[in-house]
C-alpha cells in the first residue's frame, strides 16, 4: 500500500476526515537512544503525522496505519 502526503482518510468509528501530512523516522532529528548502540536503524520505525477534523494533530506508526486501513477502520478517500 502506497501512502503519501495529501491522502485523505475517513475514520469510520469517529466519522471524521483526516489528511496525511508527513512521514518521518521515529527519532528523526534526535540522537539515537543508548540501547540502539549496535544497530540504530533496527529500532527506527516510520511514523505518519496526520491532521484529523476531530482530534487535531495525531501520529500513527506506518504499520499501524496500514493495519487500520486493512481492517476498514480508516477508508482511503484519495489525495489532493
Amino acid at each position: 500500500m502506497d501512502l503519501s502526503p495529501g491522502i485523505f482518510l475517513y475514520d469510520v468509528k469517529d466519522k471524521s476526515i483526516s489528511i496525511l501530512i508527513r512521514r518521518f523516522w521515529s527519532y528523526e532529528g534526535l540522537s539515537p537512544p543508548s540501547y540502539t548502540y549496535g544497530d540504530p536503524d533496527f529500532f527506527k520505525i516510520w511514523v505518519w503525522e496526520i491532521v484529523s477534523s476531530k482530534e487535531g494533530r495525531i501520529f500513527y506508526s506506518e504499520s499501524g496505519l496500514i493495519n487500520l486501513i486493512k481492517a476498514d477502520v480508516f477508508v482511503v478517500l484519495g489525495d489532493i
